[in-house]
């Protein structure tokens, strides 16, 4: 069966980008090429040197950087870190669509964000289209109010752990 998704990351997106444009320069920026020595630095230096035109990355490539000249910036899976069991689950996708969307159109170069999910209208994705914090934020407090969650309440965790599962559950009891 064709599943589009199956096994999706940014070995597998990079060799779909090179298929589809075989012209282009196509660097990655991930987990892998950052842990070899000088990896990370190698593939900025491309980019900012114009060798790279298309960049596959994580959202490490959302963090810090600057490239100018960049016009299209395109985010798969976006809605991933929504089902990761964090009340701020929605607050992290918030912020790292907003800075991945800052990535696009710097300077007087206009830009297009591209993002693909399969929740559009989440309140942690939709109000990213718009740049809109206040909208984003009042949805979010809402939800933090209504479940107690911080700053609307507190959270406590406590970690037993033992060689035994009896030993540790008589010991959290």
């Amino acid at each position: 069966p064709d599943t589009a998704l199956l096994g999706i990351g940014t070995e597998r997106l990079e060799e779909e980008v090179r298929a589809r444009f075989p012209a282009a320069r196509v660097g990655r920026l991930d987990r892998d090429t950052a842990r070899r020595r000088g990896g990370s630095e190698a593939v900025l230096r491309d980019l900012r040197e114009g060798r790279i035109d298309v960049l596959v990355g994580t959202q490490m490539v959302a963090k810090g950087h600057d490239f100018p000249g960049v016009r299209l910036v395109g985010v798969v899976a976006a809605d991933v870190g929504l089902s990761v069991p964090d009340f701020r689950a929605a607050e992290r996708t918030f912020q790292l669509l907003t800075q991945v969307a800052g990535r696009a159109g710097r300077g007087s170069t206009p830009g297009r964000v591209v993002i693909q999910t399969f929740v559009p209208d989440h309140y942690a994705i939709r109000p990213v289209q718009e740049h809109d914090y206040e909208r984003f934020y009042a949805e979010e407090i809402a939800q933090r109010a209504a479940l107690g969650y911080p700053p609307c309440g507190r959270l406590a965790m406590a970690w037993v752990s033992a060689l035994d599962a009896a030993d540790a559950e008589d010991a959290a009891r």
